[in-house]
C-alpha cells in the first residue's frame, strides 16, 4: 500500500516511520529544498516520550536535548525581576524533554530508512477515485497513492486542496510571533531572557551546541495582513513597528 505524506516535520517524518514498519511504503513530500533545521525548542512530553522509545530514538533526543541552565525575567528596563531553573521555565517534570524542532526532524531523518522524500515539491491537485488518490505536484508530474496524509502543519497545502481555502474555516486568535537567529552578542551559555508585558513578549536564548542565538518577538493584535511564503514572512507596516519598538526596547537594555 502507498501512502502519500505532505510535510517532513515531526509528525510526517514519525508517521512514515510507523507505516514503514508495519509494511507499508510511505513517500514524504515537502516544499522546502531540504530538510528544515533549526527553529523553535519543543517539549516532549507523556505519551511522545514512550512513542520515542518504541522508536528506539529515546536515548538520541535525550542526548540532544537543549541543557537550558535556566531564564532570567527582566522589565523594560533591564532590572531582573525574577531567576529560574530551566525546568521551572519550561514547565518540564520526570522525564520531559526539550530539544530544538530542528533537530528533533535530523534525528527522526536519520532513522527512518529506505523511505523516499520529495523535496523542493508540492501537492498541486488530488483527484480521489473509490480505491485511489491521483496526485499532481508541481514538480514529478501525476503519481498514485492508496492513501494521502496532510502533516504539512499550519497554511497546510494538503487540507487547502481538499477542502478549499483556509479562510473559510481559520479562526484567527490574533497572536504573532517571529522567532530567528541572532549572533550570540550577550554570550548567553543556555540560558534565557525574556521580558514580557500584557499582549507582547521579548525573549532571547542559547541553546547548547549552538554559536548563534535565538530571538523572539510576539504580540497580540487584531486582525492584521499577514502572509506567508517560501522566502520568509512579510506583514502589515503595523506589525513590523511593534516588532521592532519591542526589540529595541528589550535588546538596548543589554547592550
Amino acid at each position: 500500500m502507498k501512502v502519500l505524506i505532505s510535510g517532513a516535520g515531526p509528525a510526517g517524518l514519525t508517521a512514515a516511520y510507523w507505516l514503514r514498519r508495519y509494511g507499508y511504503s510511505p513517500t514524504i513530500v515537502e516544499r522546502a529544498p531540504s530538510l528544515l533545521v533549526g527553529g523553535y525548542k519543543i517539549d516532549v512530553r507523556g505519551a511522545a516520550l514512550q512513542v520515542l522509545r518504541q522508536m528506539g530514538v529515546h536515548d538520541a533526543v535525550v542526548a540532544a536535548h537543549t541543557d537550558m541552565q535556566g531564564a532570567v525575567l527582566v522589565d523594560k528596563a533591564g532590572n531582573v525581576v525574577n531567576r529560574m531553573s530551566g525546568e521551572d521555565f519550561g514547565h518540564r517534570v520526570g522525564g520531559d524533554v526539550e530539544i530544538v524542532r530542528g533537530t528533533l526532524c535530523q534525528i527522526l531523518r536519520d532513522h527512518l530508512g529506505d523511505v523516499e522524500l520529495l523535496f523542493g515539491n508540492t501537492i498541486q491537485a488530488i483527484t480521489q477515485t473509490p480505491n485511489s488518490a491521483q496526485v499532481q505536484f508541481t514538480k514529478n508530474g501525476v503519481r498514485e497513492f492508496d492513501c494521502v496524509i496532510g502533516a504539512d502543519g499550519l497554511h497546510s497545502t494538503a487540507r487547502r486542496v481538499v477542502f478549499g481555502e483556509e479562510s473559510q474555516f481559520l479562526r484567527d486568535l490574533g497572536l504573532y510571533l517571529c522567532v530567528y537567529s541572532v549572533p550570540n552578542y550577550l554570550k548567553l551559555d543556555r540560558m534565557e531572557i525574556q521580558y514580557s508585558e500584557l499582549g507582547r513578549i521579548a525573549s532571547i536564548w542559547s541553546c547548547r551546541g549552538d554559536a548563534n542565538a535565538k530571538a523572539c518577538f510576539g504580540f497580540a493584535a487584531p486582525s492584521l495582513r499577514v502572509e506567508t511564503c517560501e522566502t520568509g514572512l512579510s506583514s502589515s507596516r503595523r506589525s513590523e513597528r511593534s516588532m521592532r519598538e519591542s526589540a529595541g526596547r528589550f535588546l538596548g537594555c543589554w547592550r
